[in-house]
């Protein structure tokens, strides 16, 4: 299994727009430019990602990727999904589907943002065909794709919630969570890497700050964690 982190940055990115610009980060430093959180997982010879935020073309294309095998998705926040037109380039020359594995909720709400994109409709071009097709998935599935295990791992995000995944039982994500239970902790146990959120230095409604996450970490006790 092969993990490439492709972005870690906040919701706007690192710099941000505006005046928040660099904040506190240095700017001659080049690991504080971040795009915004996205993770691709090869394994079996097949490719999975993991969300697909606004910066998704720019973190793909250095990769030189052919295809995209199976899209998870962890919430509907626009800096996880605004991208999702883009991957259509990845449907164009074999015509495969491209799966999206997202919860109920979540699916219904990139359908309604993103219609064109799973099915046609009466004003749609009669060469157009809809390049990805949805399948619901549910916190506490196990799933199999691409022959990797993938269990599917309820996150609480404040006033929404989000899912976390951990692949084959060795790679756990867990992104936009301020809250897990006992029984997410116990599935992470011990896994060979854990990338996990950590926003800032004080408490946030709806992300994980250092100290908390600092603690999840010595609960888990992955072989590595990356913030």
């Amino acid at each position: 299994m092969r993990v490439t982190m492709l972005g870690c940055g906040t919701s706007v990115g690192v710099p941000a727009l505006g005046h928040a610009g660099w904040g506190d980060c240095d700017p001659n430093d080049p690991r504080n430019r971040r795009q915004r959180c996205a993770v691709l997982i090869e394994v079996n010879n097949k490719v999975i990602l993991v969300d697909a935020g606004p910066d998704i073309r720019n973190q793909l294309l250095p990769l030189g990727l052919k295809r995209i095998d199976a899209l998870l998705i962890t919430h509907t926040h626009s800096d996880h999904v605004a991208g999702l037109d883009d991957l259509r380039a990845f449907y164009w020359p074999d015509r495969v589907d491209i799966p999206v594995y997202a919860s109920k909720q979540n699916g219904a709400e990139i359908i309604t943002r993103f219609p064109y994109l799973f099915s046609k409709h009466a004003d749609s071009p009669s060469y157009f065909v809809p390049p990805m097709k949805l399948h619901q998935i549910a916190a506490d599935d196990v799933l199999d794709i691409c022959g990797c295990r993938i269990d599917v791992l309820y996150q609480d995000h404040g006033n929404t919630s989000s899912l976390g995944f951990l692949f084959d039982g060795k790679f756990g994500y867990s992104t936009d969570v301020v809250g897990m239970s006992d029984e997410v902790f116990d599935k992470l146990g011990g896994v060979d890497l854990w990338i996990v959120e950590a926003l800032r230095a004080t408490p946030h409604q709806s992300h994980s700050h250092y100290e908390q996450t600092f603690a999840w970490i010595d609960r888990v006790k992955p072989k590595e964690a990356v913030l």
